[in-house]
Formats: structure tokens, C-alpha cells, sequence
């Protein structure tokens, strides 16, 4: 199973939490982790059937454009929201 690492602004949480998920794709590992814990980790990072703009998703630290993207067993997948602000 690969481990997603959720940041806190994701999970309501204070801290990063991971947890592990069965798929081959991310797609899957988003639709498995929704029927297991409840869709809001998809609903924030999936829309019209893609990674929303600004979310960013890595699998091995390799960034994925698609759901299509493969992700090997074992693999560390993290889900990073983009920062924005400043002057």
C-alpha cells in the first residue's frame, strides 16, 4: 500500500497526518481513501476529474500531472496545496 502524507490545511488537523492506501493509480489512491475515511481529501484535491490547479501531487517525489499516474506499492505520495501571498 502506498502512504499519502496529508498536510494540516487538508485534514483540518494541526499536524501532518499519512495514512496508508491501496491503488495502482492516484485516482485510486483518492476514490480508496474517500470510500474509507469520507470524500473530502478528494473533493479538495480532485475537480472535473483532475488534480485541481493548485494542489500538488508527488509520488516519490516526482510530481504527477494526472490521476492517470502510476503509483508503485510502497510508494510515499504527498499532497501539497500551493502557497501564495506576499507583496
Amino acid at each position: 500500500m502506498a502512504t499519502i502524507k496529508l498536510p494540516a490545511v487538508l485534514v483540518g488537523g494541526s499536524s501532518t497526518s499519512e495514512v496508508e492506501v491501496a491503488g495502482e493509480t492516484v485516482g485510486e489512491l483518492f476514490e480508496n481513501h474517500a470510500d474509507d475515511h469520507g470524500p473530502e481529501l478528494r473533493d479538495s484535491v480532485i475537480e472535473d476529474g483532475e488534480i485541481k490547479e493548485f494542489i500538488n501531487v508527488y509520488v516519490e517525489g516526482t510530481p504527477v500531472d494526472g490521476l492517470d499516474a502510476e503509483v508503485p506499492d510502497d510508494a510515499q505520495v504527498r499532497v501539497i496545496p500551493a502557497a501564495s501571498g506576499g507583496q
